[in-house]
């Protein structure tokens, strides 16, 4: 999709929360600490590690969200675009504001119903909840953060979300 793009975002995390991730590195520290006190350094190691893997893996592939809208259709996902819906599959998409209650949070996110998702980065409130079929013929609801959503809607030719879905 990256060649007939329209409309295409890149959305990172706040630079706080990057900072954030510091902390487990003082975890991952400490715990080398406590293990060399306890004559434990082999543990201590293992540990440490562990968290500070753990800890890099999941910056590095949450880091920000890429949305690409088009004529051909939406793609987004994390770090690059994963998830991509053709636009005669889209049914309805609309502009919302990213509901933090329903998520439970930033991130890949579950909702209340069955296959309702969010791509959503903290700072970043607005975005369009896109409502579309699958290739099984099941109907999903997914919110994507968007700092422009009026202009992806235009990519997709769906600049009002109360015209006829189909």
């Amino acid at each position: 999709m990256n060649s007939n793009a329209v409309h295409r975002e890149e959305l990172v995390w706040p630079g706080w929360t990057q900072f954030a991730m510091i902390l487990p590195l003082i975890g991952g520290v400490g715990g080398l600490i406590w293990a060399y006190s306890q004559d434990r350094l082999t543990t201590g190691i293992v540990i440490a590690a562990g968290v500070l893997v753990l800890v890099g893996l999941v910056f590095l592939r949450f880091r920000s969200i890429v949305i690409e809208f088009g004529p051909d259709g939406a793609a987004f996902g994390f770090n690059k675009p994963s998830r991509r819906v053709p636009c005669d599959r889209i049914v309805a998409a609309e502009v919302e504001t990213y509901d933090v209650a329903r998520y439970m949070g930033w991130g890949f996110r579950f909702g209340w119903e069955a296959r309702d998702r969010a791509y959503s980065i903290m700072g970043h409130p607005r975005g369009i909840r896109l409502i579309f079929d699958d290739e099984k013929g099941r109907r999903w609801k997914v919110f994507v953060s968007i700092d422009d959503p009026e202009t992806a809607m235009k990519a997709l030719g769906l600049e009002d979300s109360s015209e006829d879905p189909g």
